[in-house]
């Protein structure tokens, strides 16, 4: 479900002839699971409403995956470039969107999709009519589905949009000397005349391809945007994040950092308002140059850029005092703030100073549906076009006992007053609640061997429990490489967050680091074998997990679980680990079949627990098998491991 859109909407689909009140929504679908089969463009059109005025235009970039034919050679979903472009007749085509693609190997078996969320507002002056649409596909294999909708809120916006042209638009190669990259990004001079009253430069850009100092893809540089000449601002294209994607895990190196993006990102434009440096019937230059940089092997020089650099034009900002209810962070069940949710205290939200005047405090009413409503008051400084995350503080008593799933939150004033719009001041979203485990219960953790460079002679993962007030309740920091430790945790009733934190950023299994071997981590009972919960170890920087003691949840303490395992490494060598997750202690026999169905192996561990048991794989030659455990207290269950030697 995505985060509802605020409660005064009424949504009219495809209905672009439709006489509309402020608030009210028009959905206009450009791609409906588009298969991309090939490397290029992909052309399309679509009817966009004329004549009204939106507020705000998101464009819904859902992507998924669909079968290849069988034998198709290339269909690997990995981390590709793709672009949106809308392309007016008689103007300059531009960039709306660019989105990086996962690595999405299991996308398909696991039946996922994602909806990659854009505000492309900005573009509203040529958003309308019969457009041309371009989807750009920088993949060479194939294997995605594309979604593309269009969600146009009525309404007021910030301000008018009034035009938009390229500054540049394309792909420059970076420390190649024969074709150095500031013969492209050239001074381009503008002018522009009232009513235009705010100018931006808005850049996307992101660095592809290696040499051998590893640029661009995985090299930090900046840039310097000129205005007649004069530095007026300065960016480092880098994200160091990546391994705090939402998008997550992910069959790949995922976890890098890279050069201003991430596997299954948006690409963030970064935005100057250079509005103070020109003036209406002057003619003026822009200019974008990058950190001066020389390949070392000109031979091997692959790096590059892609550049769209637009110069936006506005109107005069429509408000004075508004402050614009941006999203629901938390609780939500919005993937694109999975990291966030669920939660029993403390929701978040985005807000974002849509008037001129400074904002220095915002009054929120808060509640779940039906239920008691709740105030908060954010105190700080918010400019023009400033966005900030707002916790509404501690909030146990709204989430315990209420069993309704629907979040609703309001802005009462700004600044001590209302404000002047006030259809962006309200908003809802749904959200599942989160786990209450049964007290004491144990949490196991199985260090790996990857040894922190921030804390010498330590594991790089830990572990903490805090309250709703952000206070350690209880922790396991210090740790040992490849050492089992058994904590028993017995807290009373309330909101807790468990946070696993990972030096390297690569959390406790990932594939690409087989030297740093495998860990485990998970909650279990302390009186049987059951476990309550197993985390994916492929967790990059840092995994949470909020649960309760002693609420009233419509998650009850009592966690049924099924026999199930997990096998690692994989691929594996002359070992297979097996991690059992058990109800109760049983005998477990496995089968092992090759891609033909013919049984290879058999055997029996007897008496399991939730714990590792090694399972010898020397006798197996290099390929791909299918592992069966025949739980004797229930089902089967199957699983496909790599034998590599």
């Amino acid at each position: 479900m995505r985060n509802l859109l605020p409660a005064l909407l009424l949504t009219a689909l495809l209905a672009s002839d439709l006489t509309a009140n402020p608030g009210d929504t028009t959905w206009v679908t450009i791609y409906n699971l588009r298969k991309i089969t090939q490397y290029g463009n992909y052309d399309t059109s679509a009817v966009l409403p004329t004549g009204k005025t939106y507020r705000k235009i998101r464009l819904h970039y859902i992507l998924g995956r669909y079968a290849c034919p069988s034998g198709s050679q290339y269909c690997g979903s990995w981390d590709y470039t793709t672009r949106v472009y809308a392309r007016p007749a008689g103007a300059d085509s531009v960039e709306i969107a660019r989105v990086i693609t996962p690595y999405a190997t299991d996308w398909l078996a696991q039946n996922r999709k994602h909806d990659y969320i854009v505000d492309v507002t900005d573009y509203a002056s040529i958003l309308k009519g019969n457009l041309a649409f371009r989807y750009a596909y920088d993949g060479y294999s194939w294997g995605f589905t594309l979604t593309l909708k269009m969600e146009m809120i009525e309404g007021t916006p910030t301000m008018n949009a009034l035009s938009v042209k390229n500054i540049y638009d394309g792909y420059y190669a970076y420390g190649k000397t024969a074709d150095p990259i500031e013969s492209h990004l050239t001074a381009k001079p503008f002018q522009y005349s009232n009513p235009v009253a705010k100018v931006f430069v808005k850049n996307v850009i992101s660095g592809h391809g290696s040499d051998d100092n590893y640029c661009s893809e995985f090299c930090s540089k900046y840039y310097d945007l000129k205005i007649n000449g004069s530095s007026v601002s300065q960016k480092q294209l880098w994200r160091s994040d990546c391994g705090m994607n939402d998008v997550y895990p992910q069959t790949g190196t995922w976890v890098y950092e890279r050069a201003n993006w991430c596997p299954g990102n948006v690409v963030n434009p970064i935005t100057h308002d250079i509005s103070a440096n020109t003036s209406a019937g002057s003619t003026f230059s822009v200019d974008i140059d990058m950190e001066a940089y020389t390949a070392p092997n000109q031979g091997n020089a692959q790096a590059g850029f892609g550049v769209s650099s637009q110069l936006i034009s506005c109107s005069a900002p429509n408000y004075n005092l508004d402050v614009s209810l941006e999203d629901i962070i938390a609780p939500s069940d919005d993937p694109n703030y999975f990291r966030s949710n669920n939660i029993c205290s403390n929701p978040k939200v985005k807000i974002k100073n849509t008037g001129t005047a400074i904002v220095n405090s915002v009054l929120f009413d808060y509640k779940l549906a039906g239920g008691q409503t709740y105030s908060y008051t954010w105190n700080g400084t918010l400019n023009f076009l400033e966005e900030a995350i707002v916790d509404l503080g501690p909030s146990i008593a709204m989430f315990n006992g209420n069993e309704s799933n629907q979040f609703q939150v309001s802005i009462n004033k700004v600044n001590g007053t209302a404000d002047q719009d006030a259809y962006n001041n309200t908003y809802s979203s749904t959200f599942a609640d989160v786990r209450s485990y049964p007290m004491p219960m144990v949490v196991y953790f199985s260090t790996n061997s990857s040894s922190s460079t921030a804390n010498p002679g330590y594991n790089e993962s830990s572990w903490q429990i805090l309250n709703d007030a952000g206070v350690v309740v209880a922790s396991r920091v210090n740790n040992l490489n490849n050492k089992i430790y058994r904590d028993t945790i017995n807290l009373p009733a309330g909101c807790y967050t468990f946070v696993s934190n990972d030096d390297g950023c690569d959390g406790i299994s990932w594939w690409a680091n087989s030297a740093g071997g495998t860990g485990t981590l998970r909650f279990s009972s302390n009186t049987s074998p059951q476990s309550y919960k197993t985390f994916n170890g492929d967790f990059g920087c840092q995994i949470k997990e909020r649960f309760t003691v002693g609420y009233l949840l419509g998650v009850k303490e009592t966690v049924n679980a099924v026999n199930t395992f997990q096998s690692f490494p994989n691929p594996a060598s002359s070992v297979v680990n097996l991690l059992f997750d058990v109800s109760d202690y049983q005998d477990v026999s496995y089968s092992i079949t090759d891609v033909s169905g013919k049984e290879v192996q058999t055997g029996q561990f007897a008496h399991v627990s939730s714990t590792i048991y090694p399972l010898n794989t020397t006798e197996l030659n290099s390929g791909m098998y299918f592992l069966t455990c025949h739980f004797a207290k229930g089902d089967s269950v199957t699983k496909k491991i790599i034998i590599q030697k």
